[in-house]
């Protein structure tokens, strides 16, 4: 009995300690809040897409983004420079498509790429001029 004990007591410390040594991976999509993309609006490696319906795009979107389609998001209508900072959102936190078109520009082997996760609501939220 207390030789299973101590196997079962060396089998968790060896699973511990094994699990602490594995590398963290982090997810490739980094979060960027609506108050951290307004300051570097205007950059010159920035672009941003809204992955929002014609419609909604329309009515408001962050100043200077593009219209993309979240599910069809490729190399012809991203930056040939794969180190660009790349902003994707869609209207609100519950909406994956900003997310999904992130993960697909990740894919691609875009290396900065960022999702702002409130979306145009978050945007608007924060009193941040948009454009119609």
């Amino acid at each position: 009995m207390n030789r299973a004990i101590f196997a079962l007591v060396s089998l968790g410390i060896a699973l511990a300690t094994s699990a602490q040594d594995a590398p963290v991976v982090p997810d490739p999509v980094r979060e960027i809040e609506p108050a951290e993309l307004v300051l570097k609006l205007g950059e010159p490696r920035l672009y941003v897409f809204d992955c929002n319906e014609a419609d909604m795009f329309q009515e408001a979107h962050v100043p200077g983004a593009l219209l993309t389609i979240y599910d069809q998001v490729s190399t012809s209508i991203l930056p040939d420079d794969k180190g660009a900072d790349l902003v994707f959102y869609c209207y609100s936190p519950q909406c994956p498509a900003g997310a999904t078109a992130a993960r697909t520009a990740v894919s691609l082997g875009y290396t900065h790429v960022y999702c702002m996760t409130a979306g145009i609501t978050g945007w608007m939220d924060a009193q941040l001029r948009t454009e119609p």
